[in-house]
């Protein structure tokens, strides 16, 4: 099961040295194509870290919502916490 694991995550980390970088050039401006084209993500093959099936399905990454380190609330953060104790 270890060896899975560290399998899937040399896998990722190949990948990610592997993808291509793009920078846009300083000497011309990008047509709104070019724009267009740079900001549509690519769908890429995903292959499960525990059954290692390939899917053409898009990986949708979700930030968590922000929470209070302190009381875990979803209402503030912590630096506006009414819990935190005044120093």
């Amino acid at each position: 099961m270890e060896n899975r694991q560290l399998r899937a995550v040399n896998a990722k980390q190949v990948k990610k040295r592997a993808k291509r970088r793009t920078f846009i050039a300083t000497s011309r401006t990008l047509t709104i194509q070019e724009g267009l084209a740079l900001s549509e993500p690519t769908v890429e093959p995903v292959i499960e870290a525990v059954g290692g099936v390939v899917t053409d399905e898009p990986v949708v990454r979700r930030r968590a919502p922000p929470t209070c380190s302190i009381c875990k609330a979803l209402s503030h953060t912590a630096r506006t916490c009414p819990e935190k104790t005044s120093s």
